[in-house]
């Protein structure tokens, strides 16, 4: 089957895309969207250090949600829920605190899905910084099972 492609949407207008979602403890839930096509959702970052009102289009595909759902439970600082959707396996040997603790300089992160072929999951990916630099990222990731078991990135920026 050929590879299909998704891409990031910008919200145009107020409430355009996002339906209502309720915080757990403070912390911000993603909004997802009912109007979206049937073999997609949209889920709406958490706004950490005012990021821009982006949606992720994922495709009905688990793979692709893995990685959806790992890039959001960062932006979330759910450390937790990312380090077993595959942070332990990109970690290579480290530990929880050390990989938890690279993302002490990111504000969020916005990751596009251009692609799935099998169990790869081709991104672009910004990682904005909390000294408001922005860095960007292109490659795959490899999910099996629900959880990302390796990964292949190449920093552009």
């Amino acid at each position: 089957m050929g590879a299909k492609k998704w891409a990031a949407v910008t919200l145009l207008a107020a409430g355009t895309l996002a339906a209502c979602a309720v915080p757990n403890q403070g912390t911000a839930m993603p909004a997802v969207t009912v109007t979206a096509p049937p073999d997609t959702i949209v889920i709406q970052p958490p706004a950490v250090a005012a990021p821009p009102q982006t949606v992720y289009v994922a495709p009905a595909v688990p793979v692709a949600r893995t990685v959806i759902a790992f890039y959001d439970a960062i932006n979330r600082r759910d450390f937790p829920t990312a380090w077993n959707l595959g942070g332990q396996r990109l970690a290579k040997g480290g530990t929880y605190a050390s990989w938890a603790n690279g993302y002490a300089s990111t504000s969020w992160a916005d990751v596009t899905v251009r692609s799935v072929s099998g169990n790869t999951v081709y991104v672009d990916l910004s990682a904005r910084q909390t000294d408001g630099s922005l860095r960007t990222f292109s490659g795959s990731y490899t999910v099996s099972g629900g959880t990302i078991t390796g990964a292949n990135m190449k920093r552009l920026s």
